[in-house]
């Protein structure tokens, strides 16, 4: 079942409008390029960056432990795990899972979660569409969110390409994720993962290369963000109930830009174009999802290159999502709060408000 969070603000906004950007002129960073410059952040936008990098890890999670626990396909680890639900279309505390049988190469894995443990209060809709191809699996994703009124919250849309075999293959992932009915995209990531499999272990060494991107339209601060990073000590460990961890740490470069004025390519490695770099962020922890793919734990700490600090760390079943931005004296810059799905508030230090929607800050 879901966290009811109370979204305050959603009858002040509406979501479309969440997704685009506000009619004042973008501020413009130091310079074109990927040239780092040393650049001060308000703190306004120290708190959007730094809830941006601490929801990144998990936001990664998310998209992808089906791939390890079965939700999205046979488990790709060195072997099977059960599911906590099993896939007869019938609600299972809060739960419906259903397996459609395209052709003797394609299947359809679609999993339902839902407010309330009888099924009548839709949460989310996640459906995998898994093609085997003889040299590993293409999967198109997309998971819808909906808050407790029923309203469209976002649409995450990504496709894998995988090569190998269980425990020991390659991965390519992108991602994009629209707010509300907006038809431009607030997030965008890309993801290229290699990932080796000692024998007779349920844990996997995982390196590679990702980007990420953010166009969220806050008027307040009204630019693009992004990040380039190196995955370097990130482990994926899949317990014998089927519970996934990932964990490890990371340095990512960050870049803003003006408004949509950044991109990010098609194919690894992973870039950020129409950009300025600002600094390094160093970001360490872990997340835990259960065998159903549901979020169990977080635990994540980040040191942004001016000297902020973010942790955020969930407890509870379900599981809610509490976060703190400090500034490098320790002052509260912002506090935060979201369900399993990143759904929530965030609060500024000045008192106000903005909505985050999908582990992303929209207002």
């Amino acid at each position: 079942m879901r966290t009811r969070l109370a979204f305050a603000l959603l009858g002040a906004m509406t979501l479309a409008a969440c997704s685009g950007g506000s009619n004042s002129t973008p501020s413009t960073p130091g310079g074109s390029g990927t040239t780092t410059q040393t650049q001060s952040l308000t703190t306004q936008e120290a708190a959007q960056a730094g809830t941006e990098a601490a929801f990144d890890p998990v936001e990664q999670g998310d998209s992808e432990n089906g791939l390890y626990n079965g939700t999205m396909g046979p488990a790709y680890m060195a072997s099977f795990v059960a599911l906590q639900s099993v896939a007869d279309g019938a609600c299972h505390n809060g739960v419906e899972r259903t397996v459609t049988v395209i052709s003797p190469t394609e299947k359809k894995y679609e999993t339902k979660y839902f407010y309330d443990s009888a099924c009548t209060e839709l949460a989310r809709d996640v459906v995998a569409d898994v093609v085997n191809n003889g040299l590993g699996e293409s999967v198109t994703r997309v998971a819808k969110n909906y808050g407790a009124n029923g309203t469209l919250l976002s649409t995450r849309t990504t496709a894998y390409s995988i090569t190998g075999s269980s425990g020991n293959f390659s991965k390519t992932e992108t991602s994009s994720l629209i707010v509300g009915t907006s038809s431009s995209p607030a997030a965008q990531y890309g993801r290229t993962e290699t990932v080796a499999t000692s024998s007779g272990s349920n844990t996997s060494n995982v390196t590679g290369n990702s980007g990420h991107l953010t166009n969220n339209g806050n008027p307040a601060v009204d630019e693009s963000f992004a990040h380039t990073a190196q995955l370097n000590n990130v482990t994926k460990t899949v317990d014998s109930s089927g519970n996934v961890t990932f964990a490890g740490s990371r340095a990512a470069q960050e870049y803003k830009g003006p408004f949509g004025s950044l991109t990010l390519s098609s194919s690894p490695p992973f870039t950020i174009g129409g950009a300025s770099a600002y600094g390094t962020d160093s970001i360490s922890g872990s997340v835990t999802f259960d065998n159903d793919g549901d979020l169990t734990n977080v635990s994540i700490n980040a040191t942004l290159f001016n000297g902020d600090t973010v942790a955020a760390s969930g407890s509870g079943d379900p599981i809610t999502v509490n976060g703190t931005v400090k500034s490098p004296t320790g002052a509260t810059i912002a506090t935060f709060t979201v369900d399993q799905y990143g759904d929530g508030i965030i609060t500024y230090a000045n008192g106000s408000q903005g909505l985050i929607i999908d582990w992303h800050v929209v207002k």
